[in-house]
């Protein structure tokens, strides 16, 4: 009696929705970001910098340009970076999470490959990405990045070596309100 009822829990388990235990398909959600991909969109930040012991939160928003971006803080001071990855003069943190962000943003998965192991989970509509460096040029500054998101990248968690964390919450927001100085805060 006690194997059939073991056989039949098994049973239940295997025939419960698959969404329940099934990850997305990094091609699946690669195509979805992609399509969706965010051009341009406000952000939420949060920076604790451990040296200091100081959390430092501020809002802006960014334009996507090819492989470059032009992040603008708006508050609590206005400041201006155009990051592209010509730029010498970035500093380091720049340069290694501009590439990456870019292809976060875009669902270039395949590129982030050649970078990372990458753990995914949930659904398409509700997807979690655990990214932890293999690139040693990354791991030197990275020691993990958490991404969620649905149909575009919308929150991501960056954890750094020296125990800097960076936390970015990112909505959608139209290009041209931001060329007329209206981006949503």
């Amino acid at each position: 009696m006690r194997q059939i009822l073991g056989i039949a829990s098994l049973g239940l388990l295997l025939s419960t929705s698959p969404s329940l235990w099934a990850s997305p398909q990094p091609d699946a959600l690669a195509e979805r970001l992609a399509d969706h991909s965010t051009q341009c969109a406000s952000f939420k930040q949060s920076r604790w910098l451990a040296d200091l012991e100081v959390r430092l939160d501020s809002r802006g928003h960014f334009r996507r340009q090819d492989n470059a971006l032009v992040w603008q803080t708006t508050a609590p001071v206005e400041d201006r970076l155009d990051l592209s990855e010509e730029s010498d003069d970035l500093p380091i943190d720049f340069q290694v999470l501009l590439p990456v962000f870019n292809g976060l943003l875009s669902g270039d998965w395949q590129a982030l490959e050649h970078h990372f192991t990458i753990e995914l989970r949930g659904e398409l509509d509700e997807w979690r990405a655990d990214l932890t460096p293999i690139d040693s040029a990354l791991g030197e500054h990275l020691s993990q990045l958490v991404v969620h998101g649905g149909e575009r990248v919308e929150q991501l968690a960056i954890a750094f070596r020296d125990g800097d964390r960076l936390e970015l919450t990112l909505t959608p927001v139209d290009c041209e309100g931001l060329d007329e100085g209206n981006a949503a805060q």
